[in-house]
């Protein structure tokens, strides 16, 4: 559950492309030190930004938290073809809040709803905060990995899977 209540997660739209920029180009700032030089500048064009909004459209997912007047806070994308959650990134000025936790559970549902039984994603080796945030959340190594060149820089992502288990309905009470 989401701790302010002026936070919305909602389906992105084209004019949130530079604000999940934005979002990203902080969160590595400060949880990718172990790029790093690397991360002190904007490690992708604006019209990155542009493309990942078109590219993530139905059946793909692509949710933003937004702060109302604060805009973007975090945002998440989802393949419902392959059950890959692609992307999950929470401005750092709002993390421990809820909101990634928020946007997982809405990636989650729309990989369930596509016939996923479970979700994995791909995270860089030593990227602490989220390797333990996706633990918490059930993701467990799967002994695989992937290198890739990164602007330069050799990486190496471990592949994380979590079971995704049907959804519990639930009452609402009167």
């Amino acid at each position: 559950m989401v701790e302010d209540s002026r936070i919305t997660v909602r389906p992105a739209v084209a004019g949130d492309a530079a604000a999940i920029g934005a979002v990203f180009n902080a969160a590595v700032r400060t949880g990718w030190n172990f790029l790093g030089q690397m991360v002190e500048r904007p490690m992708f064009p604006p019209e990155y930004w542009d493309q990942l909004v078109v590219d993530h459209q139905p059946p793909d997912v692509l949710v933003v938290a937004d702060h109302g007047t604060g805009g973007v806070v975090g945002y998440c994308a989802a393949h419902p073809d392959d059950g890959e959650l692609h992307l999950l990134f929470v401005h750092p000025d709002h993390g421990g809040r809820g909101i990634g936790g928020a946007l997982l559970t809405l990636a989650h549902d729309a990989l369930r709803s596509a016939g996923c039984s479970e979700a994995y994603l791909f995270t860089h080796e030593r990227n602490v905060g989220p390797l333990g945030f996706y633990a918490s959340v059930g993701y467990r190594p799967d002994g695989t990995d992937r290198t890739a060149d990164f602007h330069g820089t050799t990486i190496r992502e471990l592949r994380l899977v979590a079971p995704l288990e049907p959804a519990t309905p639930f009452a609402i009470r009167e």
